[in-house]
Protein backbone atom coordinates (compact mmCIF):
# COMPACT_ATOMS: atom_id res chain seq x y z
CA UNK A 1 0.00 0.00 0.00
CA UNK A 2 2.83 2.39 0.83
CA UNK A 3 4.55 1.63 -2.46
CA UNK A 4 1.39 2.37 -4.48
CA UNK A 5 0.95 5.71 -2.74
CA UNK A 6 4.50 6.72 -3.53
CA UNK A 7 3.91 5.93 -7.20
CA UNK A 8 1.12 8.43 -7.57
CA UNK A 9 1.62 11.12 -4.98
CA UNK A 10 3.85 13.28 -7.20
CA UNK A 11 1.49 13.32 -10.20
CA UNK A 12 -1.57 15.48 -9.54
CA UNK A 13 -4.47 15.28 -11.94
CA UNK A 14 -6.23 18.25 -13.50
CA UNK A 15 -7.67 20.52 -10.84
CA UNK A 16 -6.18 18.50 -7.94
CA UNK A 17 -3.37 20.07 -5.96
CA UNK A 18 -0.36 21.98 -7.29
CA UNK A 19 0.46 22.14 -10.97
CA UNK A 20 2.64 19.26 -12.17
CA UNK A 21 6.31 19.95 -12.83
CA UNK A 22 6.95 19.77 -16.57
CA UNK A 23 10.16 18.99 -18.40
CA UNK A 24 10.66 19.45 -22.14
CA UNK A 25 13.31 17.76 -24.30
CA UNK A 26 14.10 18.44 -27.94
CA UNK A 27 13.96 22.16 -28.66
CA UNK A 28 14.20 22.12 -32.44
CA UNK A 29 11.96 23.60 -35.13
CA UNK A 30 8.84 22.01 -33.63
CA UNK A 31 9.78 21.42 -30.01
CA UNK A 32 11.01 24.95 -29.47
CA UNK A 33 7.70 26.70 -30.24
CA UNK A 34 5.83 24.10 -28.20
CA UNK A 35 8.05 24.75 -25.19
CA UNK A 36 7.54 28.50 -25.58
CA UNK A 37 3.78 27.94 -25.50
CA UNK A 38 4.15 26.09 -22.20
CA UNK A 39 6.05 29.04 -20.73
CA UNK A 40 3.39 31.40 -22.10
CA UNK A 41 0.81 29.31 -20.23
CA UNK A 42 2.64 29.93 -16.97
CA UNK A 43 4.45 26.64 -16.51
CA UNK A 44 7.77 26.66 -14.65
CA UNK A 45 9.53 24.62 -17.31
CA UNK A 46 12.69 22.53 -17.08
CA UNK A 47 14.43 22.01 -20.43
CA UNK A 48 17.15 19.89 -21.99
CA UNK A 49 18.50 19.57 -25.52
CA UNK A 50 21.35 17.56 -27.03
CA UNK A 51 22.70 20.84 -28.43
CA UNK A 52 22.85 22.78 -25.17
CA UNK A 53 22.85 26.23 -26.79
CA UNK A 54 19.23 25.72 -27.85
CA UNK A 55 18.16 25.89 -24.22
CA UNK A 56 19.35 29.49 -23.82
CA UNK A 57 16.19 31.29 -25.08
CA UNK A 58 14.13 29.27 -22.63
CA UNK A 59 16.44 29.89 -19.70
CA UNK A 60 16.24 33.59 -20.57
CA UNK A 61 12.47 33.30 -20.12
CA UNK A 62 12.78 31.65 -16.71
CA UNK A 63 13.11 27.96 -17.53
CA UNK A 64 15.60 25.77 -15.67
CA UNK A 65 18.28 23.96 -17.67
CA UNK A 66 18.75 20.30 -16.77
CA UNK A 67 22.24 18.82 -17.05
CA UNK A 68 20.94 15.68 -18.77
CA UNK A 69 17.81 13.99 -20.01
CA UNK A 70 17.98 11.72 -16.97
CA UNK A 71 18.12 14.65 -14.55
CA UNK A 72 15.11 16.25 -16.23
CA UNK A 73 13.11 13.02 -16.15
CA UNK A 74 13.94 12.30 -12.52
CA UNK A 75 12.56 15.66 -11.37
CA UNK A 76 9.46 16.02 -13.59
CA UNK A 77 5.88 14.84 -13.15
CA UNK A 78 5.32 15.20 -16.90
CA UNK A 79 8.04 14.80 -19.54
CA UNK A 80 7.24 16.18 -23.00
CA UNK A 81 9.59 15.61 -25.88
CA UNK A 82 9.99 16.11 -29.63
CA UNK A 83 13.02 14.19 -30.85
CA UNK A 84 14.48 13.87 -34.33
CA UNK A 85 14.47 10.22 -35.34
CA UNK A 86 14.05 6.60 -34.33
CA UNK A 87 17.75 6.24 -33.44
CA UNK A 88 17.81 9.38 -31.30
CA UNK A 89 14.56 8.41 -29.59
CA UNK A 90 15.89 4.97 -28.71
CA UNK A 91 19.07 6.45 -27.25
CA UNK A 92 17.35 9.17 -25.21
CA UNK A 93 14.60 6.90 -23.88
CA UNK A 94 16.18 3.47 -23.47
CA UNK A 95 19.88 4.23 -23.03
CA UNK A 96 21.56 3.53 -19.66
CA UNK A 97 21.08 7.18 -18.69
CA UNK A 98 17.80 7.49 -20.52
CA UNK A 99 14.42 8.89 -19.60
CA UNK A 100 12.75 5.59 -18.74
CA UNK A 101 15.51 4.49 -16.37
CA UNK A 102 15.50 7.84 -14.58
CA UNK A 103 11.81 8.75 -14.36
CA UNK A 104 9.87 8.12 -11.17
CA UNK A 105 6.88 5.77 -11.04
CA UNK A 106 3.74 7.68 -11.96
CA UNK A 107 5.50 9.99 -14.41
CA UNK A 108 3.72 10.75 -17.68
CA UNK A 109 6.05 10.73 -20.69
CA UNK A 110 4.88 12.03 -24.07
CA UNK A 111 6.89 11.83 -27.29
CA UNK A 112 5.79 14.15 -30.11
CA UNK A 113 8.42 13.14 -32.69
CA UNK A 114 7.87 10.78 -35.62
CA UNK A 115 9.62 7.44 -35.22
CA UNK A 116 9.14 3.69 -35.69
CA UNK A 117 5.88 2.51 -34.09
CA UNK A 118 7.67 -0.71 -33.06
CA UNK A 119 9.97 1.36 -30.86
CA UNK A 120 6.95 2.99 -29.23
CA UNK A 121 5.88 -0.46 -28.03
CA UNK A 122 9.39 -1.13 -26.67
CA UNK A 123 9.38 2.14 -24.77
CA UNK A 124 5.85 1.58 -23.48
CA UNK A 125 6.72 -1.89 -22.19
CA UNK A 126 9.87 -0.65 -20.45
CA UNK A 127 7.94 2.27 -18.98
CA UNK A 128 5.08 0.09 -17.75
CA UNK A 129 7.57 -2.17 -15.95
CA UNK A 130 8.53 0.88 -13.86
CA UNK A 131 5.02 2.22 -13.32
CA UNK A 132 5.49 4.99 -15.92
CA UNK A 133 2.87 6.07 -18.47
CA UNK A 134 4.12 6.50 -22.06
CA UNK A 135 2.13 8.17 -24.86
CA UNK A 136 3.16 8.48 -28.51
CA UNK A 137 1.67 11.75 -29.74
CA UNK A 138 3.05 13.02 -33.05
CA UNK A 139 1.84 16.39 -34.26
CA UNK A 140 0.85 18.01 -37.54
CA UNK A 141 0.69 21.64 -38.61
CA UNK A 142 4.31 22.74 -38.69
CA UNK A 143 6.15 25.37 -36.70
CA UNK A 144 3.61 28.07 -37.54
CA UNK A 145 0.82 26.07 -35.92
CA UNK A 146 3.05 25.25 -32.96
CA UNK A 147 3.72 28.95 -32.38
CA UNK A 148 -0.02 29.68 -32.58
CA UNK A 149 -1.02 26.84 -30.27
CA UNK A 150 -2.94 25.26 -33.14
CA UNK A 151 -1.30 21.87 -33.66
CA UNK A 152 -3.21 18.71 -34.42
CA UNK A 153 -2.09 15.97 -32.03
CA UNK A 154 -2.74 12.26 -32.60
CA UNK A 155 -2.11 10.09 -29.56
CA UNK A 156 -1.91 6.50 -28.42
CA UNK A 157 -1.28 5.16 -24.96
CA UNK A 158 -2.77 3.68 -21.80
CA UNK A 159 -6.27 4.94 -20.99
CA UNK A 160 -5.07 6.03 -17.55
CA UNK A 161 -2.88 8.68 -19.20
CA UNK A 162 -5.50 10.41 -21.34
CA UNK A 163 -6.79 13.10 -18.94
CA UNK A 164 -3.30 14.16 -17.82
CA UNK A 165 -2.09 14.07 -21.41
CA UNK A 166 -4.86 16.36 -22.66
CA UNK A 167 -4.13 18.88 -19.90
CA UNK A 168 -0.38 18.82 -20.61
CA UNK A 169 -0.61 19.47 -24.36
CA UNK A 170 -3.43 22.03 -24.25
CA UNK A 171 -1.15 25.10 -24.55
CA UNK A 172 -0.01 24.12 -28.06
CA UNK A 173 -2.79 21.89 -29.41
CA UNK A 174 -6.02 22.88 -31.16
CA UNK A 175 -7.09 19.36 -32.11
CA UNK A 176 -6.32 16.37 -29.87
CA UNK A 177 -7.41 12.90 -30.94
CA UNK A 178 -6.94 9.99 -28.54
CA UNK A 179 -6.77 7.03 -30.93
CA UNK A 180 -6.28 4.06 -28.65
CA UNK A 181 -3.29 1.96 -27.55
CA UNK A 182 0.38 2.82 -27.87
CA UNK A 183 1.52 3.16 -31.49
CA UNK A 184 -1.82 4.47 -32.74
CA UNK A 185 -0.64 8.06 -32.93
CA UNK A 186 2.46 7.16 -34.88
CA UNK A 187 0.50 4.98 -37.29
CA UNK A 188 -1.81 7.85 -38.16
CA UNK A 189 1.14 10.26 -38.39
CA UNK A 190 2.65 8.05 -41.08
CA UNK A 191 -0.63 8.28 -43.00
CA UNK A 192 -0.45 12.06 -42.52
CA UNK A 193 3.07 12.13 -43.97
CA UNK A 194 1.92 9.92 -46.82
CA UNK A 195 -0.60 12.59 -47.79
CA UNK A 196 1.87 15.43 -47.23
CA UNK A 197 4.39 13.74 -49.51
CA UNK A 198 1.97 13.14 -52.34
CA UNK A 199 0.31 16.56 -52.04
CA UNK A 200 3.66 18.35 -52.16
CA UNK A 201 4.91 16.31 -55.09
CA UNK A 202 1.87 16.95 -57.26
CA UNK A 203 1.58 20.60 -56.15
CA UNK A 204 5.11 21.32 -57.36
CA UNK A 205 4.37 19.59 -60.65
CA UNK A 206 1.22 21.71 -60.96
CA UNK A 207 3.30 24.85 -60.42
CA UNK A 208 5.58 23.84 -63.28
CA UNK A 209 2.62 23.20 -65.59
CA UNK A 210 1.06 26.58 -64.72
CA UNK A 211 4.31 28.37 -65.49
CA UNK A 212 4.85 26.48 -68.74
CA UNK A 213 1.38 27.55 -69.90
CA UNK A 214 2.01 31.19 -69.12
CA UNK A 215 -0.87 31.42 -66.62
CA UNK A 216 -0.60 34.15 -64.00
CA UNK A 217 0.74 32.40 -60.85
CA UNK A 218 -1.22 34.58 -58.41
CA UNK A 219 -4.48 33.95 -60.24
CA UNK A 220 -3.76 30.23 -60.46
CA UNK A 221 -3.07 30.09 -56.74
CA UNK A 222 -6.35 31.81 -55.89
CA UNK A 223 -8.39 29.53 -58.11
CA UNK A 224 -6.70 26.25 -57.19
CA UNK A 225 -6.79 27.04 -53.48
CA UNK A 226 -10.45 28.00 -53.70
CA UNK A 227 -11.86 24.80 -55.15
CA UNK A 228 -11.63 21.05 -54.93
CA UNK A 229 -7.87 21.06 -55.51
CA UNK A 230 -7.28 22.91 -52.25
CA UNK A 231 -4.96 21.43 -49.62
CA UNK A 232 -2.67 22.89 -46.99
CA UNK A 233 0.34 21.69 -48.97
CA UNK A 234 -0.99 23.19 -52.21
CA UNK A 235 -1.41 26.60 -50.58
CA UNK A 236 2.03 26.35 -49.02
CA UNK A 237 3.94 24.93 -51.97
CA UNK A 238 2.58 26.89 -54.93
CA UNK A 239 3.92 30.36 -53.98
CA UNK A 240 7.30 28.92 -53.04
CA UNK A 241 7.54 26.88 -56.22
CA UNK A 242 6.55 29.89 -58.34
CA UNK A 243 9.20 32.04 -56.61
CA UNK A 244 11.83 29.40 -57.30
CA UNK A 245 14.17 30.49 -54.50
CA UNK A 246 14.87 27.60 -52.14
CA UNK A 247 17.99 28.93 -50.43
CA UNK A 248 16.21 30.32 -47.36
CA UNK A 249 16.23 28.15 -44.21
CA UNK A 250 13.12 26.00 -43.88
CA UNK A 251 11.38 24.15 -41.06
CA UNK A 252 9.88 21.72 -43.60
CA UNK A 253 12.68 20.12 -45.59
CA UNK A 254 12.92 17.38 -48.18
CA UNK A 255 15.24 15.44 -45.89
CA UNK A 256 12.89 15.84 -42.96
CA UNK A 257 10.35 13.45 -44.50
CA UNK A 258 12.84 10.70 -45.36
CA UNK A 259 12.36 8.55 -42.26
CA UNK A 260 8.57 8.85 -42.26
CA UNK A 261 8.49 7.83 -45.93
CA UNK A 262 10.68 4.81 -45.22
CA UNK A 263 8.56 3.78 -42.25
CA UNK A 264 5.31 4.18 -44.19
CA UNK A 265 6.60 1.90 -46.92
CA UNK A 266 7.53 -0.72 -44.31
CA UNK A 267 4.17 -0.48 -42.54
CA UNK A 268 2.25 -0.69 -45.83
CA UNK A 269 4.30 -3.68 -47.00
CA UNK A 270 3.75 -5.48 -43.69
CA UNK A 271 0.01 -4.85 -43.99
CA UNK A 272 -0.05 -6.01 -47.60
CA UNK A 273 -1.38 -2.65 -48.82
CA UNK A 274 -0.23 -1.26 -52.17
CA UNK A 275 0.59 2.48 -52.19
CA UNK A 276 1.71 3.16 -55.77
CA UNK A 277 0.89 6.89 -55.79
CA UNK A 278 2.80 7.44 -52.57
CA UNK A 279 5.68 5.30 -53.86
CA UNK A 280 6.04 7.58 -56.88
CA UNK A 281 6.02 10.69 -54.70
CA UNK A 282 8.57 9.18 -52.31
CA UNK A 283 10.82 8.38 -55.27
CA UNK A 284 10.77 12.07 -56.21
CA UNK A 285 11.91 12.95 -52.70
CA UNK A 286 14.69 10.36 -52.94
CA UNK A 287 15.80 11.84 -56.26
CA UNK A 288 15.98 15.30 -54.69
CA UNK A 289 18.00 14.01 -51.74
CA UNK A 290 20.44 12.34 -54.13
CA UNK A 291 20.99 15.79 -55.66
CA UNK A 292 21.93 17.12 -52.21
CA UNK A 293 18.66 18.96 -51.67
CA UNK A 294 17.86 17.44 -48.30
CA UNK A 295 18.04 20.81 -46.51
CA UNK A 296 15.84 22.58 -49.06
CA UNK A 297 12.17 23.31 -48.54
CA UNK A 298 9.63 20.71 -49.69
CA UNK A 299 8.63 23.01 -52.54
CA UNK A 300 12.10 22.59 -54.05
CA UNK A 301 10.77 19.40 -55.64
CA UNK A 302 9.62 21.77 -58.36
CA UNK A 303 13.25 21.97 -59.43
CA UNK A 304 13.15 18.37 -60.62
CA UNK A 305 10.85 19.26 -63.49
CA UNK A 306 10.91 23.02 -63.88
CA UNK A 307 10.22 24.30 -67.38
CA UNK A 308 13.30 25.42 -69.28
Amino acid sequence: MTSQTSQTSHAPVAGDGPAPSIGYLGLGAMGGPMAHRLIDAGHALQVWNRTASRTEPFVARGATRAASAAELAASSDVVLSCLLSTDVTRQVYLGPNGIVAAARPGTLIVEHGTFDPALAHEIADAAADRGILFVDAPVSGGAVAAEAGALAVMAGGPAAAEARFREAVAPYARVVEWLGPVGSGLALKLVNQMLVSTHVAVATEAANVVQSLGIDPAAATRVLAGGWAQSAMLERALPLAFAGDFTAPSDATIGGLAEAQRLLREVAAAAGVAVPVFDRAADRFAQARELGWGDRDLAALAGLGAPA
